[in-house]
């Protein structure tokens, strides 16, 4: 598996490089799995779902990635995971708006982060959240994504040199 960093020149990745400061607005995992060769997981502004890598590198450039070493089995197991819980939420617009105005609130006034995201919206995520799943499986290192409080480059950032 891989765990993928990107932007694209569509002006939702402008908006979120230049509020941010950072260089990828958007995180997705890639299976590599022979059975379904470069299928990945991403959540958008339509929401989370399944796509499909060759599809998305036409939009996106990579500007991170982490291989995963997992044998297929693992991640049949992990794809099952990804897919029961996160499959077809919506996209949590409001959330992702308090993250971005807590940012600019920071960057700008110097105001600290708060530890929770008070807008976002129960059953809907963003791409970062995604990785909560991994929480719960031993060889991933555990992170907390789950208070919506993180950006695509944050979740890099917790995760380079683990693998």
């Amino acid at each position: 598996m891989t765990l993928l960093w990107t932007k694209s020149n569509s002006p939702l990745s402008w908006i979120i490089r230049t509020v941010t400061g950072q260089c990828c607005s958007h995180f997705s995992f890639v299976f590599q799995n022979p059975n379904r060769k470069g299928l990945m997981f991403e959540s958008n502004l339509m929401g989370t779902h399944p796509a499909f890598l060759q599809t998305a590198l036409k939009s996106h450039t990579v500007l991170h990635s982490i291989e995963v070493p997992l044998d297929a089995e693992d991640e049949d197991m992990i794809w099952d995971l990804v897919v029961d819980k996160y499959d077809g939420k919506p996209y949590d617009l409001m959330g992702a708006l308090y993250l971005g105005l807590r940012i600019l609130l920071c960057r700008i006034f110097k105001v600290p982060m708060p530890q929770q995201n008070k807008w976002a919206s129960a059953g809907a995520f963003f791409c970062d959240e995604v990785y909560d799943v991994f929480n719960n499986i031993p060889e991933f290192k555990k992170i907390d994504v789950a208070s919506g409080m993180d950006t695509p480059h944050d979740v890099f950032e917790k995760l380079k040199g683990t693998t």
